[in-house]
């Protein structure tokens, strides 16, 4: 091999290096800003993300919609997306549960959030749940044997994890929130970017 070969290879390899580097900076940065967003000025935490620190792709998650068609994290694929693990049982759950279907109605076409709800009992029970608490924006979606929550390493519910548009982790949220609140809602648009 001639010494320009050498060189040619070696200044790619240093080429891809570099933008692997510049890449995973990029995303340690994007982190860095959430964990920033996620802190208010008196020091507490708007939602006390876990942010990833880096993509991370999921694994194939299927669930149910409310006509019983399967359908999977993929089909959303090019929009921001948050999957909430949920149930009608789960006194948290409920609680927050209107607060989740406000920040869908402000939000819009930002972020579509994906409510599985782990429920036995599947769609009817949701959508009996929905009527008596005048969940209206919201969809219905069914994950009765926790497969999606499995997969995606859910341990307790209520749970939501964020997805962005490419379909990679971006953060997680355990437990209940007051989905409603202004600097949660100015927080979930910055994730949903």
């Amino acid at each position: 091999m001639t010494g320009i070969g050498i060189l040619g290879r070696l200044t790619a390899a240093v080429v891809i290096v570099g933008i692997a580097t510049l890449g995973s900076t990029v995303i340690a940065a994007e982190g860095e800003t959430l964990r920033a967003l996620d802190q208010r000025s008196d020091g507490s935490r708007v939602l006390n993300l876990v942010v990833t620190d880096g993509p991370m792709e999921p694994p194939p998650i299927a669930f149910l919609d409310e006509a019983g068609e399967a359908r999977s994290l993929a089909d959303y694929r090019g929009t921001p997306v948050a999957v909430h693990f949920w149930a009608t049982w789960c006194f948290p759950c409920r609680a927050e549960m209107p607060t989740m279907d406000a920040l869908q109605r402000e939000l819009g076409d930002e972020l579509v959030i994906l409510p599985l709800s782990l429920d036995r009992g599947g769609a009817e029970l949701v959508r009996n749940y929905y009527n008596d608490h005048d969940l209206t924006t919201l969809p219905i979606f069914i994950d009765e044997k926790m497969a999606a929550g499995r997969a995606l390493r859910v341990h307790g519910i209520p749970a939501t994890v964020f997805f962005d548009g490419e379909g990679a982790e971006v953060a997680r949220v355990l437990g209940d929130r007051d989905w409603s609140d202004p600097d949660v809602v100015t927080l979930v648009r910055a994730i949903a970017q």
